[in-house]
C-alpha cells in the first residue's frame, strides 16, 4: 500500500512523464518532416552528401522513440501500481533516483550492474 507522500510523488513523476512525452513528441513531428524533405532534395543533390544529416536525423528519431517507448512503460507501471518496483530484484526503486529518472525500471543497484556486465 502507497503512503500518502508516495501518492503525491506519483502524480508528480506523473506529471513529469506526461510533459516529457509531449516534448518528444513535438520533437519527432519536428524531425520527421526534415527527413522527408532531405529525401526529396536529395534526389536532386549529392546522395554522399545528404547521408550524414540522413544519418543523425534517423539517429534522433530512433532515440526519441526509444525514450517515449521508456516513458509509456512508467506511466503503464504506474497505472497497474508497478510504478517505483524494480524489475530485477523487485525491491523498491529509491525517490532520489526516481527524482532523477522518473522512468526508472531498475532500483539503482540493478541499473549499475546491468551497466557493468553489459546489458543496460
Amino acid at each position: 500500500m502507497l503512503t500518502e507522500i508516495e501518492i503525491v510523488l506519483n502524480r508528480v513523476h506523473m506529471d513529469r512523464l506526461v510533459k516529457r512525452r509531449d516534448r518528444i513528441t513535438a520533437r519527432l513531428t519536428e524531425l520527421d518532416p526534415q527527413l522527408r524533405q532531405l529525401e526529396k532534395e536529395t534526389l536532386i543533390y549529392d546522395e554522399k552528401a545528404a547521408q550524414p544529416r540522413r544519418n543523425l536525423l534517423t539517429y534522433l528519431a530512433n532515440f526519441h522513440r526509444t525514450e517515449i517507448d521508456q516513458v509509456d512503460s512508467a506511466l503503464s507501471r504506474m497505472a497497474t501500481g508497478r510504478y517505483g518496483v524494480c524489475l530485477a530484484c523487485n525491491g523498491r526503486v529509491e525517490p532520489d533516483w526516481l527524482d532523477s529518472f522518473p522512468e526508472a525500471e531498475f532500483c539503482s543497484t540493478c541499473y549499475r550492474l546491468r551497466e557493468r556486465m553489459g546489458s543496460g
